[in-house]
């Protein structure tokens, strides 16, 4: 297999774009996968099956944070060290975080059996939709021991330069993930249980094929796999840049958590179209984030290697590419939203889920534009160690996004209380923005060593 690249060394502007491709093409592949579940979904069980996902969608978001936040900042960690050329530190640190995610993978999965009535409750989840997002998130839940060596192993990929693998590894996850919801919901005609079944099914398949790759790569660079140490110090350095990384995504994810009592307890239809409109923005953010993945990790090991130089063309690089990206995925969603939409409704019997999708899609999607500047900061912020910053900046959206929120619910009439988060959500990254971009400019984000790398240029 190809093995770990140094992504400063060479033409840099080639590699920002054929190493954010394959994560953009990953991530396109496994939401193309979800949007044809959705629709077997639909067309097996019916669009109410919608709904009963979207109810606890961002309770799950929330809970998912934890741990691919963590596992995030473990990946730039991972640059880093492999910027530095120390291997079996690299191999250390892998064993010793997943360590500590497994643990809190099976945590998660006991309790969200035990205790997901009081859960529902707290969510104001509908008697109509309770059995079968009941029978849903519980088998969702028992997936996380397999999700989060995925997630785990997508950001220690990217941080070893390596975004092939997980291209790979997204292809084998979403064939397996709709051929076995086809089998289970088309021929067998079981329920929604058994489309969560089907993903557990292919993250496990998965996570066998990743510690296979990795087993043969640290073999093929002559680092011993065998051993495990309990280093205090690579457990400090894993928690100084996982734990911002995961309060951080801990922060998104809990202010739209906060506002899915407000969205539950519009109609169903009007959910089951803000569902979908949400399946768009995700496919819309997945392609401009990975783009800043290549942007991160470039920094984070170009900052192993003390190379100065190659930091400041990485991020001119990462903005004009981050832009561009997003940029060209939001016009073909804004110009065929209403194809897109019909791919899981139909414009005449979900007359009122189909004009909520399209709406959003086409007049509050494009606020996400503030985001992507907000997203390049934190990347920029987590790759030089600046995560206490990253942080307070994502803490300031999230709360103003609660606040917007409840405010725009309240003021609102009842047909449009429905946009009300994406209005809020596009006020939040404005608010964010202009916090991050005067933390930029005024050099607040630049951590003792980039400016002991600084001092060294200058002499």
């Amino acid at each position: 297999m190809k093995k770990p690249e140094k992504l400063y060394e060479g033409n840099i502007r080639k590699k920002y774009f054929w190493f954010a491709l394959p994560l953009i093409l990953s991530s396109l592949l496994l939401q193309s996968y979800a949007i044809i579940n959705s629709m077997m979904i639909g067309k097996f069980i019916g669009s109410e099956a919608f709904a009963a996902t979207a109810v606890t969608q961002q309770f799950t978001a929330f809970v998912n944070s934890i741990f691919f936040g963590y596992l995030t900042g473990v990946g730039i960690y991972v640059s880093v060290l492999f910027g530095k050329g120390d291997y079996p530190k690299v191999l250390n640190v892998i064993k010793l975080n997943f360590l500590f995610t497994s643990i809190g993978a099976l945590l998660v999965t006991v309790a969200g059996n035990v205790f997901y009535p009081q859960l529902f409750d707290a969510l104001n989840v509908g008697a109509d939709v309770y059995q079968n997002a009941a029978a849903y998130f519980r088998v969702h839940a028992c997936s996380y021991l397999f999700l989060q060596f995925n997630w785990g192993f997508i950001y220690i990929s990217n941080g070893l330069g390596m975004p092939k693998l997980p291209l790979i590894a997204s292809i084998v996850s979403g064939v397996l993930n709709v051929a076995f919801n086809y089998l289970f919901l088309g021929v067998f005609g079981k329920g929604i249980g058994y489309s969560a079944l089907a993903t557990l099914i292919a993250t496990g398949t998965v996570t066998v094929f990743y510690f296979i790759s990795y087993i043969r790569l640290f073999r093929s660079i002559g680092v011993p796999l065998r051993g495990f140490s309990f280093n205090k110090e690579d457990l400090k350095k894993s928690f100084g840049y996982g734990a911002p990384s995961m309060f951080q995504q801990m922060a998104m994810s809990s202010c739209t958590a906060l506002a899915s009592p407000l969205t539950n307890t519009c109609p169903t239809a009007a959910i089951s179209g803000y569902a979908i409109a949400n399946k768009a923005q995700s496919l819309i953010c997945a392609v401009y984030q990975d783009s800043t993945k290549a942007n991160t990790n470039f920094i984070a090991q170009a900052m192993g290697a003390k190379k100065l130089d190659k930091i400041k063309q990485g991020i001119k690089i990462g903005i004009t590419q981050g832009l561009a990206f997003f940029g060209v995925t939001l016009l073909l969603f804004v110009v065929f939203a209403k194809p897109f939409t019909g791919l899981f409704l139909d414009p005449v019997e979900d007359a009122v889920s189909f004009t909520v999708s399209v709406n959003i899609i086409r007049f509050l999607l494009p606020l996400i534009f503030f985001n992507v500047f907000n997203n390049l900061f934190h990347g920029i912020f987590r790759a030089v160690g600046s995560g206490t910053l990253m942080f307070i900046s994502t803490l300031i959206y999230a709360v103003s996004f609660v606040i917007y929120a409840y405010a725009l619910f309240h003021f609102l009439p009842q047909d449009l209380k429905i946009y009300g988060v994406h209005l809020a959500l596009g006020a939040a990254y404005i608010t964010e923005v202009i916090f991050a971009t005067v933390i930029y400019f005024t050099g607040k984000w630049k951590t003792p060593e980039y400016k002991a790398l600084e001092a060294q240029a200058n002499t």
